[in-house]
């Protein structure tokens, strides 16, 4: 999704929204009052705040704060969707990226991501391209997370909230977020829909942990991940910033097996064909070395 830089309202109901990139659209429904985004042939509701409006797919700025609202009416049943978009997130970039933040877990980083992304996120998708966010208003239980200690382990090592550390209060806003917006719509219990999501990860290739800090082909990356109907490779400033990949959907909502992405999925990847592999304590402008 474009950064939102304005917003024109038109009197036939449509808003167009004008990012550094180009136009989005989005119709009105004057009915229930909500705003749909078109990508690909339908659209998907999306919320009447158009201040607070993103696209989860590409928009990592928000990740680890939940906006719950005490008066949230949901406009989507949970279950209606399709499939899953299963996003990983390479974390030496995401603190790259945000080097002058000094989040904790830039400060001591796990070694072992330096070579395995971490997880950002299980997505429903529908496979128009439309998907169901905020279904529910059910909060997380982080009673669940602090009681359980193999749970509270595997997100650590495998879904890590860089931005605070484990004693800070803000420490499970990630997952809370990631709750709120994804898993009300999965049809799934709090704790299958993180169990769900820790058992998908994939392993990360080699390529990438031997490519630390210097530079990777994509299309041998994509390559590593199945091809090109596999897998789509996020970039920011050239540099890794996400692999995406494909599940079905079975009964209750229980992810399914790997399967190619629909070509609208296939359409947010954002990498050229020489990806940068961030390092970490690089700042936001790093220079990488070429061997």
């Amino acid at each position: 999704m474009h950064h939102l830089l304005s917003t024109k309202v038109a009197a036939a109901g449509t808003a167009i929204f004008m990012g550094g990139l180009g136009f989005e659209n989005l119709l009105l429904n004057k009915t229930s009052r909500a705003f749909y985004f078109m990508r690909g042939s339908s659209p998907a509701p999306i919320g009447e705040n158009l201040a607070s409006v993103e696209h989860h797919h590409s928009n990592r700025s928000s990740r680890g704060h939940s906006s719950s609202n005490p008066h949230f009416e949901p406009e989507e049943k949970e279950g209606s969707f399709d499939m899953y978009i299963y996003s990983m997130t390479y974390q030496p970039e995401f603190c790259r990226e945000n080097s002058s933040k000094s989040f904790a877990g830039c400060k001591k980083p796990n070694e072992e991501w330096e070579g395995q992304l971490t997880i950002h996120g299980l997505w429903p998708e529908r496979y128009d391209g439309s998907w169901p966010a905020t279904c529910t208003n059910e909060p997380l239980d982080t009673h669940l997370i602090s009681s359980d200690p193999s749970l509270n382990s595997k997100l650590e090592e495998k879904w890590p909230n860089v931005k605070a550390t484990e004693s800070s209060p803000s420490h499970t806003e990630f997952w809370a977020h990631e709750w709120s917006k994804h898993g009300t719509c999965s049809g799934l219990n709090q704790h299958d829909y993180f169990f769900a999501a820790l058992d998908l990860l994939l392993p990360t290739p080699s390529l990438v942990k031997n490519g630390y800090g210097s530079v990777v082909n994509r299309d041998e990356l994509i390559k590593e991940y199945g091809g090109p109907s596999m897998a789509i490779v996020v970039c920011k400033a050239g540099f890794l910033s996400e692999v995406r990949v494909c599940f079905g959907k079975e009964d209750g909502g229980k992810p399914g097996d790997r399967m190619e992405c629909p070509d609208v999925v296939l359409n947010e990847g954002t990498c050229g064909e020489e990806i940068k592999i961030a390092s970490f304590g690089s700042p936001g402008d790093a220079l990488i070395k070429i061997n």
